[in-house]
């Protein structure tokens, strides 16, 4: 294992390797590989380099998804470090005076309230994620670095859920919560990528978590909710991209190979 020093000096070590109260903000800046680092270097280490100095913007749909995470999982986080503006448009003098009163915390408007507090309940209405929710071995926003065993880079994730051996990743969407739409979900974000990349750098902190679902829950009424696995062709795929992007980073950092560009050379496209 390869943690971070700093992550060892200030964070509770809940078992070991896994690190527990990692604010989201420290997790990001610490050394290490996430996923999100991989679906970028997917595209090419140019665009993994230039998201690396230039962090992107959170929209109002990543802010409203993290307000959600934080709700359901760090209810004590939310409360703490989210606060709601008393007026419902951020273009009036009295929104830019509330930021300027508060610029250490998230501020969400009314209406981004109180679509992250349906998301919320119908979470809670669901009784299986109820169940998963409430047990009592529970880890939350646990965060865990691993040294890749093939090319030594240091790995990291931040799972929103293990309990009883299984990873759960809650993810919110606009569409169709149906199996149908999340599938279009899974190719369009990637998630075939995170699971078998959580799966394995758990795996290389010496954890046994064998299976990966994913909680989803519709942002719009009526709040849909499912679970959902991947299959094993996908998930193949999907480690299949990763290791591929991995094994192109570390052979650029050891000068292998220099390009860092989409792939050069003629490529034929097809529908």
């Amino acid at each position: 294992m390869m943690v971070p020093q700093h992550i060892k000096d200030n964070y509770e070590e809940v078992i070991p390797g896994v690190y527990g109260g990692v604010p989201n903000e420290a997790y990001h800046s610490t050394d290490g590989i996430s996923c999100s680092n991989i679906k970028d270097l997917d595209k090419s280490i140019e665009h993994f380099e230039h998201r690396e100095q230039f962090d992107s913007k959170q929209t109002d749909a990543m802010l409203v998804g993290s307000g959600l995470h934080d709700r359901a999982l760090l209810p004590n986080v939310y409360y703490k470090e989210y606060i709601v503006s008393p007026v419902k448009t951020k273009t009036s003098k009295a929104y830019n005076t509330f930021k300027k009163e508060h610029p250490d915390k998230y501020i969400i408007m009314p209406h981004q309230e109180q679509n992250i507090e349906s998301m919320y309940h119908a979470l809670y209405k669901n009784p299986t994620i109820k169940e998963i929710l409430q047990s009592d071995t529970i880890l939350k926003e646990t965060s865990i670095w691993s040294k890749d065993t093939i090319t030594g880079l240091l790995l990291k994730v931040r799972p929103d859920i293990i309990v009883d051996g299984i990873c759960y990743d809650i993810k919110t969407t606009s569409g169709d919560v149906s199996p149908r739409g999340f599938i279009s979900n899974v190719f369009k974000y990637k998630y075939h990528i995170q699971v078998p990349f959580y799966l394995d750098v758990l795996s290389m902190n010496g954890m046994s978590i064998n299976e990966f679902k994913f909680l989803v829950v519709g942002s719009v009424p009526p709040y849909s909710t499912a679970i959902y696995d991947l299959n094993d062709d996908l998930i193949a795929e999907g480690r299949d991209i990763y290791r591929r992007a991995l094994n192109r980073y570390s052979n650029y950092l050891l000068g292998v190979d220099t390009w860092a560009g989409l792939v050069h050379g003629r490529e034929t496209v097809t529908l």
